[in-house]
């Protein structure tokens, strides 16, 4: 009789806490109006009806969003275009870009909206484009449409204190946002590529007409963009073609910077803690004797060993002379130099490097 009563109370708890779980689950369903979707980063599968059959556009979505969100550099265009002097063809130029592009999610855009927010010539306060992407699945079509929505007055929301809060809570008529020429995107290879609608939107001058064809390219590790330009309806001769630009993926990294005691030579306490891109990140500082350095990384390729390679280096500003330089595997999270007169370690970011970093003691 005992063992019964001892097994009853025990499948009594057990529904119990089974059923105060079935509670505590989290609804999968889309956020409310205005808010933002606690699984921002992940898949479209795991937000909405996950046990549905996707047609072949939601998978297609679904799978864009996975790659493309990240941070783009084009340091390695800048390289190519200073080898094969294009500087002689003014067409030909590109300009230093970085872009950042976040997806989100909430029942303003939908499952597919993608923020962009792009600077140039190194400048992070030197925001030349910034806009939303709503991406709709179309079954008929096998492709995705896409609206674009620029914000009338460009600033960055990425590095301001409510960052990108503030855009996840906007809405297709926010008076931030007007409406650009609408885009369709299909994959392309192992990647997509989204063109402007008829190849058409449309920008009349007074003594002819000028059409755009805005396009966008986007794979696992690049994400490029181009406008190619009608005159009249027909398209403007290459001399008057800007080239698309390509954006490589960049990786962010911790990295501590140590100067050696006077005495001992070994380094002191740390006098910079700084994050840096690993596609063309670079920061400047004052050397302890007053030479103005600075400290570069790249993910790029090395015509010596023929393959892609991860560099750290340090300058020396005034002669423009490289002082030291380290190497290593492209997909290395971890990099560094101790030449003796300096000390640089970098990790790849997260929250557990930054702190171990933080916790490191002279003589580590």
């Amino acid at each position: 009789m005992k063992k019964v009563m001892l097994t009853l109370i025990f499948l009594v708890g057990f529904f119990i806490a089974q059923s105060q779980e079935e509670k505590a689950k989290p609804s999968a369903s889309s956020p409310a109006m205005g808010t933002s979707s606690k699984t921002t980063k992940k898949r479209l599968a795991t937000t909405v009806e996950p046990n549905r059959k996707f047609s072949y556009a939601e998978r297609e979505l679904d799978y864009l969003a996975h790659i493309w969100e990240g941070e783009y550099d084009n340091v390695e265009q800048l390289d190519v275009d200073n080898i094969q002097k294009k500087e002689e063809k003014p067409s030909k130029v590109h300009q230093r870009v970085h872009a950042s592009v976040r997806q989100f999610q909430n029942s303003n855009f939908g499952v597919g909206a993608v923020y962009v927010e792009e600077y140039r010539d190194n400048d992070p306060t030197h925001i030349t484009r910034q806009c939303i992407y709503q991406l709709l699945p179309d079954d008929a079509e096998k492709a995705l449409q896409v609206k674009v929505y620029h914000f009338r007055e460009k600033q960055s929301y990425l590095n301001t204190e409510k960052g990108f809060d503030v855009v996840a809570f906007l809405t297709p008529d926010s008076p931030k946002l007007r409406e650009g020429c609408p885009l369709i995107l299909r994959r392309n290879g192992d990647g997509f590529l989204a063109t402007t609608v008829d190849k058409n939107c449309i920008r009349t001058t007074e003594d002819k007409n000028e059409a755009t064809d805005y396009q966008f390219t986007v794979n696992e590790n690049t994400f490029g963009f181009q406008e190619i330009r009608y005159v009249d309806g027909k398209r403007a001769p290459d001399t008057e073609q800007v080239s698309p630009y390509t954006l490589e993926k960049a990786r962010c990294f911790s990295c501590m910077v140590d100067f050696p005691n006077d005495t001992s030579g070994r380094p002191t306490v740390t006098q910079h803690y700084i994050d840096i891109w690993d596609q063309g990140g670079s920061f400047n500082f004052d050397y302890p004797d007053g030479r103005k350095m600075l400290l570069g990384m790249r993910n790029t390729w090395s015509f010596g060993m023929h393959r892609e390679t991860f560099v750290i280096y340090i300058l020396d500003m005034e002669t423009k002379k490289t002082l030291i330089y380290s190497w290593g595997n492209p997909g290395a999270d971890r990099i560094g130099f101790n030449p003796g007169w300096i000390r640089v370690q970098c990790d790849i970011k997260t929250a557990r490097n930054v702190k171990l970093q933080k916790e490191l003691r002279p003589g580590s």
